[in-house]
């Protein structure tokens, strides 16, 4: 063989291993993503509001559709959806401020 046909040769050869390298990197990228999103699906929605002296209910809006768990440190009557959102019913009045926090899985 001539040089000339190896350095031919050679060239293919460098030319097949890059579009293998980019063909890995495209389908390591795609897992990744793929990765991500799973990731994201499975990550619980949670929010957090103050409710004051006084307050009956705290709303959330923009509250994604899923199980709704709520979590709070006093007596709660109930928790409604809304068109898009929820709202979380005191018991009675609140005799102090306290944090409500939702989850939606």
């Amino acid at each position: 063989m001539d040089i000339e046909t190896r350095l031919t040769n050679l060239e293919n050869l460098v030319n097949a291993l890059i579009k293998r390298i980019d063909n890995d990197k495209y389908y390591s990228d795609a897992d990744t993503a793929g990765i991500r999103q799973s990731v994201a699906n499975v990550t619980p929605y949670t929010e957090s509001k103050t409710a004051y002296i006084d307050d009956t209910e705290v709303v959330f809006d923009n509250v994604p559709c899923g199980n709704v768990l709520v979590y709070v440190d006093t007596a709660i009557k109930d928790w409604q959806r809304t068109a898009n959102g929820l709202i979380v019913l005191f018991a009675e009045p609140l005799k102090k401020a306290t944090t409500v926090t939702i989850s939606i899985s």
